[in-house]
């Protein structure tokens, strides 16, 4: 085997990347050392992608089911990175968390490339150390974040060591923890908090990844035998279909993406609840198209709000005169969110459709009414976003060369996502298929 240690010069390098930048004393230098670690950490994990597709490993053992993973995850944190304003970082109320989302990039890219139960319930319980420490910063307030968290951290260290707890009180823990990390009706009012309180960039690349989908895949068979994902599944189609109403009436743009995120967040949780190899792979292969999708909606969020400030629903803006460039985008992460045809999420929603509905209609119904409603809610922030009156915008509202660049990348990716290596839906059934159900450790 040859060997090939760019996965671990990738986390080397954000992690030298937030030391460095929190030495750092000029702003200017801190925008540039953030910008340029994450761009080089990118290259890093392309490069080992495409090393393990040629038969080269490091350190880091990868897998066919997990290589891809580092690389989208890098190439997102760039993507947020490269389009974030200058005025974040020179000149801001608030500083700009740099080496807090650098730090976030490598615990992601350790969590994509984790094969162990145990790694990955540690990493699960360091990651939300990020946000807290942001909210901090700022001076926010944080009982609720911890009223969530500290159960989740009691449940999470336990869990990863302990070798012989019987089954039924493995997947009771599991499911709690999952239920709180992600949002889970009756477990999400920490997550709209953070999305209001917190950095914007830290809350929405700690929200979307969905890193519990990881743990609930490798303890799949665990959860099945003690019924926890059945139980788990009925949380998520009740969370589907409340956050999908929701999403409906929400007069906060902020506010709508967040609800979006969290119906999106708990149809592909109902998916992973399954036992059956093809309705895991639509969910997993969801999780990745909507992982892209859902950061591009997130792009287009930040970059009216750093225009506009903090935007209402009641009113239509007529924003596309001055930005078309983003209105369109809005319009492709929204097609892919909904799995338009032509767009990587679109097999996937078929085949989790087409396998749930069979087994239990009332869930399959729920998941396509729930689908209606976030499409209708989609066209009308659009409308309230980028259509009505005419208004005539100054230059400096137009879209940015940089943030040009990272919108045609994730543009490329929601519908070119399928056509990369190792990413299809062949390729992701045959290593579920071979992988197997597995027990936690």
């Amino acid at each position: 085997m040859n060997y090939f240690f760019f996965l671990e010069a990738s986390i080397l390098i954000c992690v030298l990347g937030a030391l460095f930048s929190s030495l750092a004393k000029s702003q200017e230098k801190i925008r540039f050392i953030t910008i340029y670690s994450s761009f080089f950490s990118t290259l890093c994990a392309i490069a080992s992608y495409l090393g393990f597709y040629f038969g080269c490993q490091g350190f880091v053992i990868l897998s066919e089911f997990n290589a891809p993973l580092p690389a989208l995850s890098s190439t997102l944190y760039f993507v947020v990175l490269l389009c974030t304003p200058r005025t974040k970082f020179i000149g801001a109320d608030k500083p700009f968390p740099s080496n807090l989302l650098l730090l976030s990039q490598a615990l992601s890219l350790l969590i994509c490339s984790s094969s162990s139960n145990t790694t990955l319930f540690l990493l699960l319980a360091l990651e939300p150390l990020i946000p807290l420490i942001d909210l901090i910063r700022r001076g926010e307030r944080i009982r609720i974040f911890l009223i969530h968290w500290i159960p989740a951290w009691l449940i999470a260290i336990p869990l990863a060591f302990a070798n012989n707890m019987p089954n039924e009180i493995t997947g009771c823990l599991i499911t709690i923890l999952v239920i709180i990390r992600m949002g889970i009706f009756p477990g999400h009012t920490w997550i709209v908090y953070l999305t209001e309180k917190c950095s914007f960039s830290i809350a929405l690349l700690f929200i979307i990844p969905m890193a519990p989908v990881l743990i609930l895949l490798k303890n799949n068979q665990l959860l099945h035998e003690s019924h926890a994902s059945l139980y788990l599944s009925w949380f998520a189609i009740a969370s589907i279909f409340y956050f999908a109403g929701l999403t409906l009436v929400q007069r906060s743009l902020r506010n709508f993406f967040t609800y979006l995120c969290l119906a999106l967040c708990a149809m592909v949780i109902l998916g992973v609840c399954s036992h059956e190899t093809l309705e895991l792979t639509a969910a997993f292969s969801l999780r990745n198209s909507l992982w892209v999708a859902l950061i591009g909606m997130a792009i287009v969020v930040r970059a009216l709000e750093a225009r506009h400030g903090r935007l209402s629903l009641f009113q239509n803006h007529g924003f596309y005169e001055s930005t078309p460039m983003l209105g369109i985008a809005f319009l492709v992460c929204g097609l892919g969110c909904v799995g338009f045809p032509g767009t990587s999420a679109f097999i996937s929603f078929e085949m989790l459709a087409d396998e749930i509905i069979p087994s239990s209609p009332f869930f399959g119904i729920v998941i396509v009414f729930s689908e209606a409603l976030i499409s209708i809610s989609l066209l009308m922030v659009y409308f309230k976003l980028f259509c009505g009156k005419k208004v005539e915008w100054s230059d400096i509202f137009k879209v940015r060369l940089r943030e040009m660049i990272a919108l045609w990348i994730i543009i490329f990716l929601i519908f070119g996502f399928r056509f990369l290596p190792l990413t299809d839906i062949a390729t992701t059934h045959h290593n579920l298929e071979k992988t197997g159900p597995q027990q936690p450790h």
